[in-house]
């Protein structure tokens, strides 16, 4: 939104400054409102997956949610993705940014290390990038929803050093979060 004045938003919805002003005080209070309910579904996501009482859920269980979350708001995480501005906005970054570290804290528990959260934010990636691919990427396919979820998950998998110089995955499974306290 950055060099997008409320002009060049009325013109390009065929509407008046003056109709959009009636609704948005401001192009902030618009993009609050574009994106705050991305943001408060994040949260309820995180909450519902992550506390105490969820002790149960698996990561898959916390992608596949988050991964629902960003396909019911689909049309604004390119703008988050994407948009310095958005990024950089003085409550909506930081709040974006507390959300990625409670996802990956999660993801990484209780390894901390750097590998670990390099593994957990490559698995966030996995289900972020697809949705801003231009031309975009059909993802209504439930098919095309678990390649993400798997793809994410085998990335939180640590990896061991093959015979030849590759990497395997390691012998043991990933942490489901019944380990988590």
């Amino acid at each position: 939104m950055v060099g997008t004045s409320i002009a060049d938003l009325a013109g390009a919805l065929g509407v008046s400054k003056a109709a959009i002003y009636y609704h948005y005080r401001s192009k902030d209070a618009l993009l609050h409102r574009l994106i705050d309910p991305l943001l408060d579904a994040i949260d309820a996501c995180i909450h519902d997956h992550t506390t105490p009482v969820a002790s149960a859920r698996t990561p898959r269980q916390l992608l596949g949610a988050y991964l629902a979350v960003l396909l019911a708001h689909r049309e604004v995480v390119p703008l988050i993705a994407t948009d310095v501005a958005v990024l950089n906005h003085p409550t909506i970054g930081p709040r974006l940014r507390a959300q990625n570290q409670q996802l990956w804290t999660w993801l990484t528990a209780p390894d901390t290390s750097v590998s670990a959260r390099l593994r957990a934010e490559a698995a966030l990636g996995a289900i972020w990038r697809p949705l801003i691919t231009d031309p975009p990427l059909d993802l209504t396919d439930p098919a095309h929803q678990h390649i993400l979820i798997d793809a994410a998950v085998a990335t939180l998998q640590p990896k061991r050093p093959s015979a030849d110089g590759g990497h395997v995955a390691a012998a043991q499974p990933i942490r489901t979060s019944s380990t988590r306290t």
